[in-house]
């Protein structure tokens, strides 16, 4: 007879079936909630940072912005806040314009300089991570350092005056006029730096006039006396007057005939057989191709080289006819040589002086193409050789229409002086 199991044993077993089925239970539930969370997963993913760790999905907002690199030339948002950074650091005061311009270049390489980086006045990934750190070092107050200029308006005729008067070019008024002083300073900066010379301040002459690379104006130096025609053995022009004749061993160096050299659509040559020397006729034709851009064209020449024999035939022309007028023989030349200089005593013997007029033109005196003359032949080289002002010295009657090459080492200087040829030569030719 087998025997019975025991209570405890009984117990045991049930309660073991309890906790299987307990834990087939949990399993089901659990298998079904994980089914669950990845359902939900799927349809809704968690986001991650498109690179690298979660960490860096905020960025540091202590940490600089990113400035693009930034030059003379450049403009906006980026430039202006550039500009305040600059003023808080002491290195700019012009106006904050969103213009990056000389003054803000001029700021930059101040502020590159101080501080140990390359001065170059451009604002790489470099000088931005140390322009906006704590690190930056302001510029120095206890020190004279220049002041920036502000960046220029270029579209400004006064600003462009200005410039040109600070570089020597332009002598006349900054009124913000347009006139042809302007124009002419324009174009002699222009001629000095390799530009075309058209009198015009557009994008890239006004971009070179505000750069560093502007230098002051040039005054021709004064060349080989051998190699120039009209100089004296000490560089200076030749005196030609009454008391000084030209010397009997003068010789020209290069004359050439106007009217088969000159062109006809600048200018008139009045006569088939005028002459001049070369190089002042040259100097002539650029004068008045200037003046012909500015729309005053209509020049003629009247008279140039002259011998003396020429000049003889001339003079006693002259006198011959005041004397059918009444005038006696000393009258009649002294009267003459208000106009009309002696024979071996006219600058037209040098082939460097020339009488200009404008046809139709009763009056030269009166013309714009005078007023321009007179504003513009220094520039060229030449001069008025019997101003207004110097008659009681040059013994001449004032002749606005006479013109004598002496080049720009000497015009240009005798034009800022109020020199005529006379006082000039008393003056330095020592």
């Amino acid at each position: 007879m087998k025997a019975r199991p025991s209570i405890a044993r009984i117990l045991c077993t049930v309660l073991l079936a309890i906790f299987a089925v307990a834990a087939l239970a949990m399993g089901v539930t659990v298998t079904g909630l994980n089914t669950e969370v990845q359902r939900v997963r799927s349809l809704t993913p968690t986001p991650l940072p498109q690179y690298g760790s979660v960490f860096k999905v905020t960025p540091d907002p202590s940490a600089p912005t990113a400035e693009p690199v930034m030059r003379t030339g450049a403009t906006g948002e980026a430039v202006t806040r550039l500009q305040n950074r600059l003023k808080e650091l002491g290195y700019y005061t012009g106006t904050v314009d969103g213009q990056f311009g000389q003054g803000t270049k001029m700021a930059v390489t101040q502020f590159q300089q101080r501080n140990g980086l390359q001065s170059d006045g451009v604002v790489g990934p470099d000088t931005n991570v140390v322009l906006y750190s704590s690190d930056a070092k302001p510029a120095v107050t206890d020190a004279p350092t220049a002041v920036p200029t502000p960046t220029p308006d270029t579209s400004s005729t006064a600003a462009v005056q200005q410039r040109l008067k600070d570089l020597g070019y332009y002598t006349g008024t900054v009124d913000g006029i347009s006139g042809p002083n302007t124009k002419a300073a324009v174009t002699l900066f222009q001629k000095q730096h390799g530009l075309k010379d058209d009198g015009i301040c557009g994008p890239a002459t006004s971009s070179l006039l505000f750069s560093d690379q502007a230098h002051t104006v040039q005054v021709t130096p004064t060349p080989d006396p051998s190699l120039i025609p009209g100089l004296m053995a000490s560089g200076y022009p030749i005196l030609v007057n009454g008391d000084n004749y030209i010397p009997d061993q003068y010789q020209t160096v290069c004359l050439i005939t106007l009217k088969q050299y000159c062109d006809s659509s600048v200018v008139t040559i009045k006569g088939s057989d005028i002459q001049g020397e070369k190089m002042a006729v040259d100097a002539l034709m650029d004068m008045l191709r200037a003046a012909q851009a500015e729309g005053l064209g209509k020049w003629q020449v009247n008279a140039g080289y002259r011998s003396v024999q020429y000049q003889k035939e001339l003079f006693d022309n002259k006198v011959y006819a005041l004397r059918q007028e009444g005038y006696s023989g000393s009258q009649a030349r002294a009267k003459v040589r208000q106009t009309v200089a002696d024979p071996g005593a006219s600058e037209h013997h040098t082939g460097l002086a020339f009488d200009l007029a404008v046809t139709g033109a009763p009056s030269f005196a009166t013309t714009k193409q005078s007023a321009w003359l007179s504003q513009h032949c220094w520039e060229y080289g030449f001069i008025i050789r019997y101003p207004a002002d110097k008659t009681s010295i040059t013994k001449f009657s004032y002749e606005p229409w006479h013109i004598r090459y002496v080049g720009t080492a000497h015009s240009l200087i005798m034009r800022d002086e109020n020199l005529c040829l006379e006082e000039y030569i008393a003056k330095y030719a020592k």
